[in-house]
């Protein structure tokens, strides 16, 4: 079961890095990285409520995922999450990776839309992931971090891959095969980021006629 979980997300990761790395590099010049304000601002509120929670151990606390505090009306939990990276620098340093890779090109492509992919997708995700907590089996989950955020992200590219794929070169159509079928084993293990990546891609199916 471990060789399957790595597997999955070995179909997840590397094709969307390697989309992301070579949409840099043959097309990055057309990307106006100053006028993504979007992707700016979420990196610096992140950037700063991460950085305090370092200092004040206690905010993770009050912005953590916590169902208990959800379902008594502390909806905020559902957004606040994706601020913090409760397991420490290392979820810090990836996610940051991710973030840079991923969100400004999602925000190229998708315009506006992306403050719906990050947020309101997240929030899909979150509430299934709140549902598994209910459930047997199933991954333990850190209360917190953008990765559910940034995976949300990274099926709408899979997603804009699919719909352009006569764009691209032919080999391209394995990306977002591999990424959805790499999500798909993930929902077995109950784990965050498949609804997340799934959930993304329905997005960015429904915005196929208003991306770039």
């Amino acid at each position: 079961m471990n060789m399957l979980f790595h597997l999955a997300n070995g179909l997840l990761l590397p094709p969307a890095m390697f989309f992301a790395w070579n949409y840099y590099r043959y097309q990055g010049k057309d990307i106006a990285f100053k006028r993504l304000w979007i992707s700016i601002t979420i990196l610096l509120i992140t950037t700063v409520i991460t950085s305090l929670q370092f200092v004040f151990p206690e905010i993770i606390k009050l912005l953590e995922r916590d169902r208990r505090a959800i379902f008594e009306g502390e909806l905020w939990r559902l957004i606040t999450p994706l601020f913090i990276q409760p397991m420490g620098i290392w979820q810090c340093l990836f996610n940051a990776l991710f973030f840079i890779s991923f969100v400004p090109l999602a925000e190229h492509l998708y315009g506006n839309r992306i403050l719906i992919i990050y947020f309101i997708v997240s929030i899909l995700a979150q509430l299934i992931i709140l549902y598994w907590q209910t459930t047997l089996g199933g991954l333990p989950t850190s209360g917190g971090g953008s990765s559910t955020a940034i995976y949300s992200v990274m099926g709408a590219l899979f997603m804009y891959v699919f719909v352009n794929y006569k764009n691209f070169p032919k080999a391209y159509i394995l990306i977002p095969i591999a990424g959805f079928v790499g999500a798909t084993i993930l929902v077995f293990f109950e784990d965050g980021h498949a609804p997340a990546t799934i959930l993304g891609g329905i997005a960015g199916f429904l915005f196929r006629n208003k991306i770039k």
